[in-house]
């Protein structure tokens, strides 16, 4: 009897998908936004693309990145930045609160446009956004961001939003390294290293890395290059080993005093040559570094003079 060959069923194309990590986080002197790049269509292929979109004009920045719907996050992006900057005016305030409703209103307009009709679908579309909005003119000078799905919108404060398949893993991570009281210049390094955790340990994460970042009281937004978070993810890559040995030495009775040292020197021959690596002959990333690095102020300079000499005699 022969046999009969079943031919297989193809799957039906399903809604272009970004399986994919962002994240976004406010420090004590400004926000950090950053994606990762790789888009996948599930069971079918992979590729790279920019998943933060940005536009600016007189002051107002606007940046969107998501995970879900690769097309529909480019829709809705578009259609916020539009509408925040409809009514915009360089002199007129406009509250937080105001930039909130604003979202809010095109997340319920496109819920109902373009999902709410293949909600009985299996595969129905989908996306998660955060939104940094960053607005420095002559009456407005602060820096919000939002984590928006389907008609709901929250402001992000003194906190960290994660989305798409890293989501657990970077929060965890967000919980451990970050707080709402770091530095700008502390926080990009740790984001930086959230987004390579995360691109290493989910399947669906990867690519390189795209960051802007907000200081509006310094008057700076703007970004870091791929290039550098690149180089960056290699010098994680490399030290790890010896961060991981001095983890566990820390807390075990039987390494020992020589054994531990040995790390410890592991750890500044590591260091040293991180530094050299990435900061050397005039870095890009080392003058960015110190260009979104707020001052430290001097006590001496800001507190009034306490001798009173001349009143005691």
């Amino acid at each position: 009897m022969p046999l009969f060959r079943v031919p297989k069923v193809k799957k039906r194309l399903t809604w272009r998908s970004t399986v994919t990590i962002a994240a976004g986080y406010v420090g004590m002197n400004g926000i950090v936004l950053c994606a990762d790049t790789q888009e996948t269509i599930p069971d079918y292929i992979k590729g790279n693309t920019d998943k933060i979109r940005y536009f600016f004009d007189r002051g107002l920045h606007v940046a969107v990145t998501g995970a879900g719907d690769s097309e529909l996050i480019e829709t809705i992006g578009e259609r916020i930045e539009k509408a925040l900057f409809r009514d915009y005016s360089p002199n007129t305030f406009r509250f937080t609160d105001e930039v909130r409703d604003i979202i809010q209103q095109e997340m319920s307009s496109s819920f109902r446009q373009y999902i709410i009709p293949y909600a009985s679908f299996p595969d129905r579309p989908s996306c998660e956004l955060l939104i940094l909005v960053s607005v420095d003119n002559d009456v407005n000078n602060y820096e919000c961001l939002f984590k928006a799905r389907d008609t709901t919108v929250r402001e992000i404060q003194y906190e960290g939003a994660c989305v798409g398949a890293g989501i657990i893993i970077a929060q965890s991570l967000f919980e451990r390294l970050c707080t709402s009281f770091m530095e700008l210049d502390e926080l990009v390094l740790a984001i930086c290293y959230v987004m390579f955790q995360a691109k290493k340990s989910v399947i669906g994460c990867g690519g390189k890395t795209d960051l802007i970042f907000s200081a509006s009281k310094q008057h700076i937004f703007g970004g870091v290059s791929s290039i550098d978070i690149g180089l960056l993810e290699r010098q994680f890559d490399s030290c790890e080993e010896t961060v991981n040995h001095l983890i566990l030495d820390m807390v075990n009775p039987n390494c020992t005093e020589e054994l531990f040292d040995q790390w410890i020197s592991h750890a500044r021959t590591d260091r040293d040559r991180s530094l050299k690596a990435l900061y050397g002959d005039g870095s890009e990333l080392h003058k960015l570094l110190r260009k979104i690095k707020v001052p430290e102020i001097s006590l001496s300079s800001t507190l009034p003079d306490t001798d009173t000499s001349e009143d005691q005699q």
